[in-house]
């Protein structure tokens, strides 16, 4: 008869946890939206709790992780009455008349004129 090992416990179980926390970390590490510099952590946790007797106990497995969180995105938000209503924009709408709203139109390819010798 064969002692318990890391790869037999639970039939396999607790290896198979540990591929699934994996898979999760390394999604979590390459997610361009997590932070980079934060640690992944992956908990084994196995408990035993014994009877009565100390001859038989039962065994949980766990296998958990503490990932990166979502970096945080910051705006600007300004707000004011348009209408009578309130509204909120992120760009400054005092600053929308500095600049020309106007742009000139795009001269199309086919109006400019040809150099000597081009058809």
């Amino acid at each position: 008869m064969k002692g318990v090992t890391l790869d037999t416990i639970g039939g396999g179980a607790l290896s198979e946890l540990f591929d699934a926390e994996l898979s999760r970390i390394l999604s979590n590490i390459t997610d361009p939206n997590t932070d980079t510099t934060t640690k992944r952590v992956m908990t084994i946790t196995v408990k035993f709790k014994p009877n009565r007797d100390r001859d038989v106990a039962d065994v949980e497995l766990t296998c958990g992780s503490k990932l990166a969180g979502i970096m945080t995105v910051s705006t600007q938000l300004f707000m004011g009455k348009h209408q009578g209503r309130l509204i909120a924009v992120e760009s400054d709408p005092r600053q929308t008349n500095l600049f020309d709203q106007d742009r000139p139109a795009l001269a199309s390819v086919g109006a400019f004129p040809q150099k000597d010798g081009e058809k």
